[in-house]
């Protein structure tokens, strides 16, 4: 069976591409949720780099990329 890294880096590229994937609004909600739990996760094992750094390096960026493609989508149906 394939090994999966746990780094954060690796995690949020793969978060990346799923949100890339998304061919619908509704599974923008899955992504959206996914980066919630990537967030928890990041909150629950490492505090002190998650509102130092991580926030602001990782996880903000992964929202912007959500809201982007939900907004790509609401201007393809206008």
């Amino acid at each position: 069976m394939e090994q999966r890294s746990t780094h954060y880096g690796d995690i949020s590229k793969w978060i990346e591409k799923v949100i890339d994937s998304c061919e619908t609004y509704q599974q923008t909600h899955s992504a959206r949720q996914l980066v919630r739990n990537f967030e928890k996760q990041l909150m629950r094992i490492t505090p002190d780099k998650y509102w130092n750094s991580y926030q602001y390096t990782v996880i903000h960026p992964l929202r912007d990329l959500v809201r982007i493609k939900r907004q790509s989508f609401i201007n393809k149906s206008e």
